[in-house]
């Protein structure tokens, strides 16, 4: 499915396992270690000791290759180690392009993250990077099960639901494809209609958009994929995207990201989306639109 993954490691148990989770369900991949050194200042007492030469950066680089050469190792695979120096989303992101990476992949705790800084990082990695972003979570099963794809039905769903229907086909999961109803569409047609006519027509939208979720997805993978639809209305969005991940055993939800209008160049995440990340317990797969 991937040729090449980049692996962000930041030498924590979730990273190392993020890595294996990697290597077990793409082992037909090349896996790309990547860490970045940030930029530090070094103390004056050291410079006055060892001299100007010292070269605090090479014993760093040097130091994290071993620890990446000993993850390969304990791993058991033959990874390409890549260490770039500045800040995380900027290196990462030359590093996708340079490398050819189709797919990153970046460990997170549970829900919390263990600092802002972390927080921060990951979500500016999101923002920046032109390949899909796996925000790797344990899964609860020994395998894959479910994966949901929530589906704006906006231009560029398509790509959302392509993504997690490859991803169930290669996997051989069971593919949940939710859409959620504008939270206000029952009030504005209580407004605009009869009363005795809201229910039939809720309805009648209803059904067309089930039509319009399912027809996202290719007609042969259709065919052959375990595909459940689900519509919700009612609720906010992310709490039908969060409840349904709960309450369907997920194990990824793929979820989309888009360029801003009007604001040329610039790649911004949706509340909706960042929500996703930072509050789902399973895994989230952001795909570029």
């Amino acid at each position: 499915m991937y040729q090449r993954i980049l692996v962000g490691i930041d030498f924590s148990d979730t990273s190392e396992e993020a890595v294996r989770w990697a290597v077990s369900r793409f082992p037909a991949a090349e896996i790309v270690l990547f860490h970045s050194v940030q930029k530090f200042t070094i103390p004056g007492y050291l410079r006055r000791e060892l001299g100007e030469d010292l070269d605090v950066f090479l014993e760093r680089e040097l130091d994290i290759r071993a620890n990446l050469e000993a993850l390969a190792d304990k791993v058991g695979i033959e990874a390409l180690l890549e260490i770039r120096h500045g800040w995380t989303p900027d290196t990462l992101t030359a590093a996708v392009q340079d490398l050819g990476v189709e797919l990153v992949v970046v460990g997170a705790h549970q829900r919390t993250w263990p600092t802002e800084e972390s927080r921060n990082i990951t979500l500016a990695v999101v923002k920046k990077s032109t390949v899909p972003v796996l925000i790797w979570r344990a899964i609860r099963n020994e395998r894959d099960r479910t994966i949901l794809a929530a589906l704006s039905l906006r231009e560029g769903a398509e790509k959302v639901s392509e993504t997690a229907a490859a991803y169930a086909d290669y996997f051989s999961t069971r593919l949940v494809l939710l859409h959620a109803m504008p939270g206000t569409l029952q009030a504005y047609l209580r407004a605009v209609s009869s009363p005795g006519k809201v229910d039939e027509t809720l309805a009648r939208i209803e059904q067309g958009a089930r039509q319009d979720v399912e027809a996202t997805v290719p007609a042969d993978q259709r065919e052959r994929l375990n595909i459940k639809v689900m519509v919700g209305r009612g609720r906010p969005i992310v709490t039908h995207i969060l409840n349904t991940a709960e309450t369907e055993d997920v194990d990824m939800i793929v979820v989309g990201k888009a360029h801003a209008p009007g604001i040329a160049g610039k790649v911004l995440i949706g509340g909706i989306t960042s929500q996703v990340i930072e509050e789902a317990n399973c895994s989230v797969l952001i795909v570029p639109l």
